[in-house]
């Protein structure tokens, strides 16, 4: 009976190991709506950093494959196409810490992307990240969570939104938005010159 219940636990044991042995990056790769997301990761060498095993968890808002199929022609071109940019842009999507939706409540609370920009995040029924509602979120890896969004995220600063009024842009001095005018781009592009 004994070596019944043994097998039973390792059994278990094993099963439970499995079930929470997939990282961030194995939720976006075998998650068919990430498909793109995961190719620039690739392609951007991220996924390199997504694999290490890191002493701290990750943060992703991730966009979805219809973020990028709706995406303008000049964000395409202009970023998306380019190696440089397009690292730029989704370093923006990353940040290192745990933040599920359950940590986030009506109070906006601020959050560090991986290149080193804050953004805002707060929860109304839903996840926000400023004015973007995360469509799927606390999709769970062991080393942090993914939030998929529809839109490809724009770090930038308030004086640069022209959507952020002069009082917001006291208290908020950065802003993030989905990206999708030629004046974004060509800020964003600025900006991601000047940081290197």
């Amino acid at each position: 009976m004994k070596k019944i219940n043994y097998f039973f636990a390792l059994t278990f044991f094993c099963f439970s190991f499995e079930v929470n042995a997939k990282t961030v990056l194995d939720v976006i790769s075998e998650n068919k709506n990430l498909s793109i997301f995961y190719s620039y990761l690739e392609q951007t060498e991220l996924k390199r950093v997504l694999e290490k095993k890191l002493p701290w968890n990750w943060t992703i808002f991730a966009p979805s494959n219809s973020a990028f199929e709706n995406a303008s022609k000049n964000l395409k071109e202009e970023i998306l196409e380019d190696d440089f940019y397009s690292k730029n842009i989704f370093m923006d999507h990353l940040m290192t810490g745990h933040t599920t939706s359950l940590d986030v409540g009506e109070q906006i609370s601020t959050q560090v992307t991986v290149s080193n920009k804050p953004i805002q995040i707060y929860k109304s029924k839903r996840l926000y990240v400023k004015d973007m509602v995360v469509v799927n979120e606390n999709l769970m890896g062991n080393n942090g969570v993914v939030h998929v969004i529809d839109c490809i995220m724009y770090v930038q600063p308030s004086v640069d939104d022209d959507r952020v009024s002069k009082e917001l842009e006291k208290d908020f001095p950065i802003t993030s938005c989905c990206m999708r005018d030629k004046s974004e781009i060509e800020s964003f592009k600025k900006s991601a010159r000047n940081k290197f």
